[in-house]
């Protein structure tokens, strides 16, 4: 299980969050740009500091304000994975992920070979991250923070920078890490489809606080596909057949009505 609650004011922002998730799962934190959703993250890995913060990750605490507990950064076994892939330009691909292999000192319980076949990265292994393309420098990131063995992975708009075709392609490798790995994951996104393929709990946060958690189908609205047009003007939503004149949109377009 993760636990995680925070209050921190960062000038006129206040961040006030408290939430769980599942331990072999992706967490999805949801929301608008600004709701407080990085900072959240940044707690969690402990670049930031809240003034009253509690993060546990299975039976670890990580930190707990009043209890005094504050585990470094460095040493909280928590991997992330940032919206740019932030790769050592001057080492080699297979170089950038030895350095996440060897910031392990515990048990491997990844494997090098998995994480790469996993990820399907072995062919660039010997090319720098310059001659790579945008999705293929984000698996090297995600390769890279897995590689250090970690007993949590932040994933802070991991896609949200690259074009539809190399979103789609890393958001099926991530989908394939959740079932490989069974590896806890908190996941930040404002795309509602991203947070309906890979999320397990959704928490959904505005201006600072959590607004709503629970499942994703749950949380989010559900959309309907139209099926047919049936007269001028008229179209079947699931059961249910409505007037919508004036709709200027392309066939497969998706449209917003309500009646």
């Amino acid at each position: 299980m993760i636990r995680v609650a925070a209050r921190q004011r960062l000038g006129g922002f206040a961040l006030d969050v408290a939430f769980e998730g599942p331990p072999d799962g992706v967490t999805v934190l949801f929301g608008p740009s600004g709701a407080g959703k990085s900072a959240t993250l940044a707690v969690v890995a402990g670049i930031a500091r809240a003034a009253d913060a509690l993060v546990v990750v299975g039976e670890r605490v990580l930190t707990d304000t009043g209890a005094r507990v504050f585990v470094l950064p460095e040493r909280r076994r928590i991997g992330v994975v940032h919206q740019d892939a932030r790769l050592f330009p001057h080492l080699s691909v297979a170089r950038n992920l030895r350095y996440g292999w060897r910031r392990t000192t515990g048990e491997r319980r990844i494997g090098w070979d998995e994480a790469i076949e996993v990820l399907a990265i072995g062919h660039l292994l010997d090319r720098s991250p310059r001659d790579l393309s945008g999705g293929e420098r984000q698996r090297v990131a995600i390769g890279r923070a897995l590689l250090s063995q970690p007993d949590l992975l932040l994933l802070d708009e991991p896609v949200s920078a690259l074009d539809a075709g190399r979103r789609a392609e890393v958001l099926r490798f991530v989908a394939a890490l959740k079932q490989r790995f069974g590896l806890p994951m908190l996941y930040v996104t404002h795309s509602e489809d991203e947070a309906r393929l890979l999320g397990d709990h959704l928490v959904r946060i505005e201006d600072g606080r959590v607004v709503g958690q629970g499942s994703p189908a749950a949380m989010l609205p559900v959309r309907q596909v139209v099926g047919e047009a049936v007269g001028p003007g008229m179209v079947r939503v699931g059961e249910a057949v409505i007037a919508v004149p004036g709709v200027d949109a392309p066939s497969g377009a998706v449209v917003r009505v309500s009646w």
